[in-house]
């Protein structure tokens, strides 16, 4: 059996959700040994691939190989004794140090316990702010080509040491954000990571049918394909919006490798989602994946009346698109979808429309399949609604993730 560790994301809740799925939609049999905002463990049979896998997921930042579990009580003795230069070679390192679900006194301890292997091989040490070695830290340093990162995972079982593996490919994302020809961020733009992430909570093969119908400058239609689903439809309303997703998506075909404009089936019209199903084939769709409109773009500065005002309209809208989605979504397929969430001071106002939902026929669908060893280890924060609230200090509105099926 191997262990492997996966650095979380800013979200700990998506970020475990998302590796979860990807195991199992992928029939990997795995069991979780520990979790924590910071990190997650699993044990396996399976040789995971990490530099493929890390590209599949939105979630993960670092994937690596556990080597050595060693008790409380023996650490850092044995592994200094032992184990340092047989298993890390005489290379250049790094080191990070992760709370996999132990006490925080005892993770404490492990960080300062650091200053005797850092000692011993100070030489060679490349050397971080705090306990963890950022990405570009790792990348910048040369740590995968030309040495590795020592990491060291604080667990209640004991202290797990290993080495990093692959890390998520931060200059891309931040192209594909920020580098793109066509962006609106008065509309709001969704971040590529948690489009990613949405699309894998659709846990669909890759020949289905994916639809973006409020799909903006393309920000999931353009992961869709990096992803490697292959048919792929977009509209919005608004046509300045399907110009952008157009140029955005020229752009992507031109700039990143391994992408042949011509193995796509992609479509992108203009359209009000009240009239999808005019436009869309009934029961053609496998998945939709979207974030609609969240609300007027002076929502910061409503006052509570403001706020109710603006969720009824929210309500209207997101009802009549499923209303739409029922037409053109199969009988399997599913919705994975943002809702926002309003805040003024400590009152949170929501689109109260799942009951509305059911009767219409969704069902609201639990994140995590049924089955997983270890899933009570997991510490999910899920609503008591249901959805994973994505949430960025400093935001007036947050987001509301639910993923929905047909009854």
């Amino acid at each position: 059996m191997k262990t492997y560790f996966f650095v979380l994301g800013t979200n700990h809740t998506l970020s475990k959700i998302d590796v979860v799925n990807m195991l199992a939609r992928k029939g990997i049999d795995f069991e979780i040994l520990e979790a924590s905002e910071e990190v997650l463990l699993i044990s396996t049979s399976t040789e995971l691939d990490a530099k493929s896998l890390i590209n599949e997921l939105g979630s993960a930042a670092k994937i690596g190989e556990i080597y050595g579990l060693y008790d409380n009580k023996s650490w850092p003795d044995n592994f200094l004794k032992t184990d340092l230069e047989e298993k890390f070679g005489q290379s250049k390192f790094g080191i990070s140090v992760y709370g996999a679900g132990g006490k925080f006194k005892q993770l404490n301890e492990v960080f300062y316990s650091i200053k005797q292997i850092a000692e011993k091989l100070k030489e060679r040490q490349i050397r971080g702010e705090g306990r963890v070695l950022s990405t570009v830290a790792v990348d910048k340093n040369g740590l995968l080509k030309e040495g590795f990162e020592l990491v060291i995972c604080c667990g209640s079982k004991g202290v797990y040491v290993g080495k990093t593996l692959a890390i998520q490919d931060y200059e891309s994302y931040s192209l594909r954000d920020f580098g793109r020809p066509a962006r609106n961020v008065k509309s709001g733009m969704i971040p590529p990571k948690l489009a990613k992430m949405m699309i894998n909570l659709a846990r669909k093969e890759k020949e289905s049918l994916f639809l973006d119908p409020f799909c903006g400058d393309g920000t999931i239609l353009q992961e869709l394909i990096l992803l490697g689903y292959k048919n792929i439809i977009g509209s919005d309303l608004n046509e300045r919006a399907i110009s952008g997703a157009k140029v955005n998506l020229d752009w992507l075909f031109k700039n990143f490798q391994n992408i042949n404009q011509k193995d796509y089936c992609l479509k992108i019209f203009q359209s009000n989602v009240n009239n999808l199903s005019a436009n869309i084939s009934f029961k053609s769709i496998d998945a939709v994946v979207t974030e609609p409109f969240l609300g007027s773009s002076d929502r910061r500065f409503f006052k509570p009346e403001q706020i109710k005002k603006e969720v009824n309209e929210l309500e209207n809208l997101y009802l009549k698109a499923f209303l739409e989605f029922k037409k053109i979504l199969k009988t399997s397929g599913t919705a994975v979808i943002v809702f926002p969430v309003f805040r003024f001071y400590k009152q949170f106002f929501y689109l109260n429309i799942l009951d509305k939902m059911e009767a219409i026929g969704f069902k609201n669908e639990r994140f995590i399949p049924e089955k997983i060893k270890g899933a009570e280890l997991l510490k999910l924060q899920i609503s008591n609604r249901n959805s994973v609230i994505y949430f960025r200090p400093g935001q007036s509105v947050s987001r509301e993730i639910f993923t929905f099926s047909l009854r």
